[in-house]
């Protein structure tokens, strides 16, 4: 095996590291935002609905890179200095929000009215109606689909190379640099390239993967 492989591979493996760090704080953010979208978009009040739709629009309406570079400019604009990684957990976590939001919202509102009515029958309070019966019912239909959205955050992880984070993207493309440099123009792009590709396929397949097998579960 030639002699730029091995060192090649340990550096994609902090690479791959950092993206699944990544790929995790951003997950951790956008569920976050996401929930509150969705209980804003629930709410009865029409301040707080037009808020949740508002947010969804603008955030689902634009790029995920654009949403990035934004963060990543503006933050330091209004006095608040961050990393690349930081303003990349930020940006991502917004936009990714944005989607999950929407798949919490959809799951609400797949819940028939008559499951509250049918609880506060019963004689429970409307926020025991909310968690013990509508919130259950809601979380089963929207596992499958926020699985879903995951696998997309963790793509979107692939542009953080752009703000200069060394993420498994940005650090392929510094060994391809450095071999071109040092290697009389054999860069190993192709096969460097293939290799991140294989990383992002295994990870993103198993994701989909875990996802079909959720809803086929919950089906039965």
């Amino acid at each position: 095996m030639s002699n730029w492989v091995w060192p090649v591979a340990a550096y994609l493996g902090q690479g791959l590291l950092i993206t699944l760090w990544i790929s995790l704080l951003t997950v951790v953010l956008a569920t976050i935002v996401g929930l509150v979208i969705a209980a804003f978009s629930q709410s009865t009040l029409t301040l707080a609905r037009l808020i949740g739709r508002f947010y969804v629009d603008v955030f689902r309406g634009a790029p995920s890179l654009m949403i990035l570079l934004f963060v990543f400019f503006a933050l330091p604009q209004i006095g608040l200095r961050t990393g690349p990684l930081t303003a990349t957990v930020i940006g991502l976590g917004l936009w990714g929000g944005s989607n999950i939001g929407e798949v919490f919202r959809g799951a609400l509102s797949s819940i028939s009215h008559r499951q509250e009515q049918g609880a506060r029958a019963l004689g429970l309070s409307a926020t025991d109606a909310l968690v013990f019966v509508i919130l259950p019912q809601a979380f089963r239909r929207a596992l499958p689909p926020y699985v879903g959205q995951l696998t997309v955050l963790v793509q979107a992880s692939a542009l953080t190379s752009v703000v200069g984070v060394s993420d498994l993207l940005g650090s392929a493309r510094q060994m391809i640099e450095r071999l071109a440099y040092v290697g009389s123009g054999q860069s190993h792009a192709i096969e460097i390239y293939l290799g991140v590709l294989s990383i992002f396929f295994v990870i993103c397949y198993s994701l989909t993967a875990l996802a079909s097998a959720i809803e086929r579960r919950l089906r039965v």
